[in-house]
């Protein structure tokens, strides 16, 4: 792309060591000797370019304001088609002429008075430079069209708004390029290249029909100091055959700031609108990313748009797309597909640790289909990071982002409700790749990840690190856990799947593996795969899955067993299912793992367990060491799990009257301790 504009730039370097001729506006009329039309037609039909138009009017000339020091030409009409190329229309010469009279923008303004078709439309011409202009209340401030169209430049100019860009009077569209024309550059690397097109009463930058242009370092929607809104509708609007083009750039010099429009900052509309970059732009904040100037929505893909990147890979590209009123990133309507939006911040400021929020991160609506989410960071937003409704928004891969955290990974920004919502009919959407493509999903003020209706089905949540959100980690509607039904018949939210029950896990001194133990009721278990995670608790002892650890395949009676080879830093388990299909459970509730994965085992204390009587038979009493021992497992022999108890009173009673003869046992447990004991009953 750099190579593109300093090819552009060593053209006109270049063609102004010899110029051809150089006519000089010197008064503001509409019209006849030294005014701008005869200067452009000379230029126009003058052979031997490059040519320039330069300014030199006096103070004395009536279009002169010496309270805003700017010299207005007021148009009746259009003037003439630029069809002759090399040409340099360079209003910034009235300051060398006159000095410095307007100190917060150009000295030269056109007036339109609402009912001029354009100020310039260059045509089928190559090599033209528009710069220095106010250009105020025309229908189209400047156009560019036709296939020969090519290397034109348009920088410096204030389109859409008053000499000082402090307030609007807008054009109905500030620039177009369309009808085949490309491989032109709006704005431009340094300070003076910048256009400030704002307050236009449909759209600021339009692209129709046309390809390969740049678009860089403008400020579109807001005023001079990038601080303040001065609304087009649409910022900078990709439509119809409008391919290839970059908006933005590798480097803060070729950012552009699109901010405080009406409707859409940066849409992208129609089927054949394609491979175009958005790249390295602030979207809905102020010129330094620190604080809110919203558009409604950030970016729009729409009508069928596809193959387009918002962000990248690379260093440079990400954009902050954050503090508009709706969504940050609107995905809408039939057609629409496989774009890709990948390694932007989204609700947060401009270094990622702070919070300026969208309403909504992402949206994905309307029959959108098959985009790449990945490596973003999606938090901070009012509602929901990330939000994919109804039936058909199906396909998207969700991946590898920072839900609800902020750049590091490590400390909460938090999106205020889910993490991840699926409702309405969306299917077949990929949240997570384990064992290495997973996203963090934590600090939200709901769940991780919710999914709300019956036909919502089909979604696959892996290798994922969802963990100290409000509510639960993953919640499959109704709100709340939900209990296994036998055989898996129930239907709903990822069709209910049953989740999981870890039985027991054992350690083993000398090898160092923990070998754990458990088993899902569903249909065909043996297709199925259950995922394995270190655990956060919510709030009713089911899981959030923090640390991917592993996977199983289990049997066809649905047991399975896995063994751990490394140490466990946390000292509780959970797992989900995922079927053939692609349904996930909600979390497993959790398994408190044995010794040494934090958990003091604590045989000998001071107050030591108290069970009684020994040996049972029907009734057994145990006497918690004190009321921080909430948590009661009773396994058999082989270290099967079979029944657990929530703890309240100081003496418990469990019937243990279905219990065969032999020896078993019982583990109390705290946060932090473990009491372990053998129970023997006799019949």
């Amino acid at each position: 792309m750099r190579k593109f504009i300093f090819l552009i730039f060593a053209v006109f370097l270049q063609t102004n060591l010899v110029i051809g001729a150089v006519f000089t506006v010197t008064n503001s009329l509409d019209n006849g000797s030294g005014s701008l039309r005869s200067a452009l037609q000379s230029a126009i039909y003058t052979p031997a370019p490059p040519h320039q138009i330069v300014f030199n009017i006096p103070t004395s000339d009536n279009g002169y304001n010496a309270t805003k020091g700017t010299w207005t030409i007021n148009l009746t009409r259009p003037l003439p088609y630029i069809t002759s190329g090399q040409i340099k229309i360079d209003a910034t010469t009235q300051t060398t002429y006159a000095g410095n009279t307007n100190i917060n923008g150009p000295e030269i303004e056109l007036d339109g008075a609402y009912n001029v078709d354009y100020a310039f439309h260059i045509f089928n011409a190559a090599n033209v430079e528009v710069r220095g202009f106010v250009i105020k209340r025309f229908i189209y401030g400047i156009q560019i069209s036709g296939s020969s169209a090519v290397h034109n430049i348009i920088a410096g100019n204030y389109i859409g708004v008053n000499h000082n860009a402090s307030d609007t009077i807008g054009c109905y569209i500030g620039i177009e390029i369309l009808s085949l024309a490309s491989e032109n550059l709006i704005g431009g690397p340094q300070i003076q290249d910048r256009n400030i097109v704002s307050g236009n009463q449909h759209i600021g930058i339009r692209l129709l029909h046309s390809s390969n242009n740049t678009i860089i370092n403008n400020y579109v929607g807001l005023d001079r100091t990038g601080e303040i809104a001065l609304p087009n509708y649409d910022g900078i609007s990709l439509e119809a055959l409008t391919q290839n083009n970059i908006i933005g750039g590798l480097t803060p010099q070729e950012r552009n700031v699109v901010s405080g429009n009406i409707a859409y900052g940066i849409p992208l509309i129609g089927l054949h609108t394609r491979y175009n970059k958005i790249i390295g732009n602030y979207i809905g904040t102020n010129a330094s990313g620190t604080a809110p100037v919203p558009n409604t929505y950030g970016v729009l893909f729409d009508d069928g748009s596809r193959y387009n990147q918002v962000g990248g890979y690379q260093t440079g590209e990400s954009n902050l797309i954050s503090g508009n009123s709706g969504y940050g990133v609107f995905i809408y309507n039939y057609g629409t597909m496989e774009n890709y939006v990948v390694g932007n911040l989204i609700g947060t400021d401009y270094t990622g640790t702070q919070a300026v929020p969208n309403a909504n991160g992402i949206v994905i609506d309307g029959i959108a289909t098959n985009h790449l989410i990945d490596k973003n960071i999606i938090s901070g937003n009012i509602q929901q990071g990330i939000a994919i409704h109804i039936s058909g928004s199906n396909g998207h891969h969700i991946t590898r982002n920072k839900i609800g955290t902020d750049i590091s990974g490590l400390y909460p920004l938090g999106n205020g409700e889910d993490g991840i919502r699926i409702a309405e009919g969306a299917q077949l959407n990929i949240i997570g790749v384990a064992p290495d493509s997973g996203n963090i999903i934590a600090y939200n003020g709901n769940c991780g990840v919710t999914i709300m209706t019956l036909n919502d089905i089909k979604n696959r949540i892996s290798g994922n690190s969802i963990y100290a959100n409000a509510v639960q980690g993953i919640d499959l509607y109704p709100p709340g856990p939900n209990s296994n039904d036998a055989g898996d018949t129930d239907s709903g939210p990822n069709n209910l799947q049953n989740y999981p029950v870890l039985l027991s896990a054992v350690y083993n001194q000398t090898t160092g593996e923990t070998t754990l133990n458990g088993s899902i009721d569903t249909q065909n278990p043996d297709s199925c795969v259950i995922e394995f995670f270190l655990s956060d608790d919510d709030n009713l002892g089911y899981g959030q899955g923090k640390v991917f650890i592993g996977y199983a395949s289990p049997l066809a009676n649905g047991n399975f067993s896995h063994i751990f080879n490394m140490p466990l830093s946390l000292n509780k388990l959970c797992a989900t299912t995922t079927d053939k299909e692609g349904n996930t459970s909600e979390f497993s509730q959790n398994l408190l793992l044995p010794p040494p994965a934090g958990i003091n085992t604590n045989n000998n204390a001071k107050n030591e367990l108290n069970i009684f009587p020994m040996p049972a038979t029907d009734v057994l009493f145990i006497e918690r060491p004190d009321d921080t021992f909430t948590k009661l497992y009773l396994y058999n022999i082989q270290g099967e799990l079979i029944q657990y108890h929530l703890l309240s009173n100081k003496i418990h009673s469990i019937d243990v009257s279905f219990l065969a003869s032999g020896t078993y046992i019982i583990e109390i447990a705290s946060e932090s301790e473990m009491y372990k004991s053998n129970l023997v009953i006799v019949r």
